[in-house]
């Protein structure tokens, strides 16, 4: 009777263990699914000049062909000690594929988001990158004294970092070209006037607020002459970036 007692208690648990590790084996590949599904594996070249795939991760490494701008390329691998700042830019070497030629590829210039297409406006843009899952709205919203006298426009985008959400705002947003702000050394506020700014205007330059704690609050946008001001705001909400557009006419 007691033999019998003690094989009933180690079976007992044995098969809790079994239980236990069967759940938490469960667990973990629940935790990695949710990890594959929230790490995005296809990118889009965000540089008008088109972007190199290199054989190497670094710039010097043999080029193997320019990858053109807005082309969907899949991530491969993500190569350790390849950081480097590239036109005020950091980012990294990454192995990518691009319709079969796979090779590395700087991804300061590669955003999870599609870009905008030339002579694409704002509307036809949204619309192309909403999803039911995630839609996008912009809102319009005339000045108090009519629309002849400015307008407010704003929107959301689920970029996935600072310098994602200005690259494709500086496209949405016709913002000069010149405007490279490195947003991943970003110590202190700082202002940046555009070296193009013509002798009419009044203010054309680009600010990144920064906080005590070394963390981007707002980048900013401003444009300005006599009669006219504009700004082009960028902040970050929960999940998404939200970028606000101000036209005043007097």
């Amino acid at each position: 009777m007691k033999i019998n007692t003690i094989i009933l208690a180690v079976t007992c648990v044995a098969v809790s263990l079994s239980c236990d590790t069967s759940n938490k084996n469960k667990s973990d590949l629940s935790t990695q699914e949710t990890l594959a599904i929230a790490t995005p594996t296809h990118f889009y070249v965000n540089t008008s000049s088109g972007l190199s795939l290199r054989s190497g991760t670094n710039l010097t490494s043999k080029k193997i062909l320019t990858l053109p701008y807005g082309a969907q390329v899949t991530l491969v691998s993500k190569p350790e000690h390849t950081v480097m700042t590239v036109d005020g830019i950091t980012g990294e070497m990454v192995e990518i594929n691009y319709q079969g030629a796979t090779g590395f590829a700087f991804n300061g210039y590669l955003t999870s988001l599609a870009p905008p297409q030339s002579n694409e406006d704002l509307q036809a843009y949204i619309n192309r990158i909403s999803t039911p899952e995630r839609p996008i709205k912009v809102v319009k919203k005339a000045n108090k004294k009519g629309k002849d006298y400015g307008m407010t426009t704003t929107l959301e985008l689920p970029a996935k970092n600072w310098s994602e959400a200005y690259q494709i705002s500086q496209r949405l947003f016709n913002l000069p070209k010149g405007l490279h702000p490195d947003l991943s050394n970003t110590k202190e506020t700082i202002t940046i006037t555009n070296g193009n700014k013509r002798a009419r205007t009044q203010t054309d330059e680009l600010t990144v607020k920064v906080t005590p704690k070394g963390e981007v609050e707002n980048i900013t946008y401003s444009y300005s002459l006599r009669d006219y001001k504009r700004t082009v705001v960028i902040k970050q909400s929960d999940n998404a970036y939200v970028v606000t557009e101000e036209e005043i006419s007097s």
